[in-house]
């Protein structure tokens, strides 16, 4: 029996796809690994939208589990900058027309707000997951978070991350 799948998402690799041209607008980084990055964090939040919000009024909400001081925070730093022309040039969403309720049944809307709470990070993204690991508990999940390490680890494995990046740099390369 198929498990069920939440936030508006068809499958788990959707979250690859939305991970993919959320980055494509908003930017890989210096490392390059930002597509990894989201992606291992929607599974070490919820494991690729299979796990739903139990405080669907605080505590996080969406696949990414944006809390609300950080949805406000990124909405305040980023609209109406060359990133929400961006955004909006590729998807037609003004980040300052967005509310904190519409990220649970918007993976894209959700997807954007996981890559720019990474994007205001200085430090470039790790290129290996044991250091994204960290980098994720560290600028993601904060000391007050309830996620260890090794849950990102174990989610990203339980999710099997690696198979679908793989299944889609393969698509990317037809």
């Amino acid at each position: 029996m198929k498990k069920p799948i939440y936030y508006g998402l068809l499958s788990p690799f959707d979250v690859v796809r939305y991970a993919i041209a959320v980055c494509d607008v908003i930017g890989h980084g210096s490392s390059g690994y930002a597509v990894e990055m989201c992606v291992e964090t929607w599974a070490a939040e919820s494991l690729l939208g299979q796990y739903q919000d139990r405080h669907p009024e605080k505590l996080g909400v969406g696949g990414g589990q944006v809390d609300e001081g950080t949805f406000k925070w990124l909405q305040g730093k980023y609209a109406g900058t060359a990133i929400d022309d961006k955004i909006y040039k590729a998807f037609g969403i003004r980040l300052g027309d967005l509310t904190y309720s519409s990220l649970p049944h918007s993976p894209l809307a959700c997807m954007i707000f996981t890559r720019l709470r990474y994007w205001v990070v200085t430090s470039p993204i790790p290129t290996t997951r044991e250091e994204r690991d960290d980098y994720w508990k560290l600028h993601y999940n904060s000391s007050e978070g309830k996620g260890a390490p090794e849950h990102f680890i174990r989610q990203c494995r339980v999710a099997d991350v690696d198979g679908l990046l793989k299944q889609a740099m393969g698509l990317r390369q037809q």
